[in-house]
């Protein structure tokens, strides 16, 4: 007589086989469950939650925190060394812009506060432990063409390119701040807020550190012009304009670097948004095209224009 063995207990017969295996101490069957894949951040382990900073020396981490983002995200090896300036920065062999140098510049520029991150006089932004931001994350704002196969013209470096006009993202919650193509900027986020803008800082895509980091970021978005490439999903961004970012917009984000760090009372480490992401699923591929010598000069530059004034 044949025996029928219903379907849903074939089924559970064979769960119980897959995940059962014998253990060694006692030899009886253990049933374990399934491995669930966690996300995994390439950083996470070499962040301390203690301190809130990457491990390594300062001039270290910015070599780490600053590899060459490729198209797609793929990133360049640790860099060898900083460019010089830059180096010196992170050694401490500068001292750090005053506010009274900050504000007698941005007088003389008529720059207002406002559009630099917020009121200077004013610290920066915590995390729930209370330690004060550490970094300085460039990004690139991924701002599609329309229509997104459309290849780049010189509007996109005018007021007339809808991205431009900056002060449509004053509502924005996942920045401090925006630069266009003209050199202009504008503060969603006083510096003083804390505000997270990367995967690496949410609990559900980086368990091991999450939102407890909040507040040890300045993130700075830059408007970059990209278009979709054929070979991928509609609408995609995975191809930015080449060079990325434009002469006024590594001024300008040059003041923004030099304010924060004002405001910390110390340097910050600049770091890119892609690196921080490392590892973690759908990390974005931002900066693109970045020319870190050129952002380091216009920095080197306008340090001694502040020093002067």
């Amino acid at each position: 007589m044949r025996v029928m063995i219903p379907a849903r207990e074939i089924v559970a017969i064979t769960v119980l086989f897959v995940f059962s295996f014998p253990s060694e101490k006692t030899g009886s069957v253990e049933i374990y469950p399934p491995v669930v894949e966690r996300p995994h951040s390439a950083l996470a382990p070499r962040f301390d939650m203690a301190t809130m900073r990457f491990t390594g020396s300062v001039p270290s981490q910015a070599r780490y925190l600053l590899r060459h983002v490729y198209f797609g995200g793929k990133l360049g090896d640790t860099l060898e060394f900083l460019p010089k300036f830059i180096d010196s920065l992170m050694l401490e062999r500068l001292p750090v812009i005053t506010r009274d140098q900050l504000r007698k510049y941005i007088a003389k520029h008529k720059i207002d506060s406002m559009d630099i991150g917020g009121n200077i006089s004013r610290p920066l932004s915590r995390t729930k432990s209370g330690i004060m931001a550490g970094y300085f994350i460039i990004h690139d704002a991924s701002n599609l063409m329309s229509p997104p196969y459309k290849k780049f013209t010189p509007i996109v470096n005018s007021m007339r390119w809808y991205h431009n006009q900056i002060w449509r993202q004053k509502d924005f919650k996942w920045a401090h701040a925006f630069i266009n193509r003209l050199g202009l900027s504008i503060t969603c986020n006083d510096f003083e807020k804390p505000v997270y803008g990367t995967k690496f800082e949410k609990s559900i895509q980086n368990p091991d550190v999450g939102d407890t980091c909040v507040g040890n970021f300045i993130h700075i978005e830059n408007i970059m012009p990209r278009r979709s490439s054929r070979r991928k999903r509609p609408y995609n961004d995975e191809i930015a304009i080449n060079p990325g970012l434009t002469n006024k917009q590594y001024e300008r984000l040059a003041l923004l670097y030099l304010t924060a760090s004002c405001r910390k009372e110390g340097w910050l480490i600049p770091s890119f948004h892609a690196v921080i992401d490392e590892g973690i699923k759908d990390a974005h591929s931002d900066p693109q095209n970045f020319e870190l010598n050129k952002w380091v000069k216009a920095m080197q530059k306008l340090y001694h224009q502040i020093q002067k004034a």
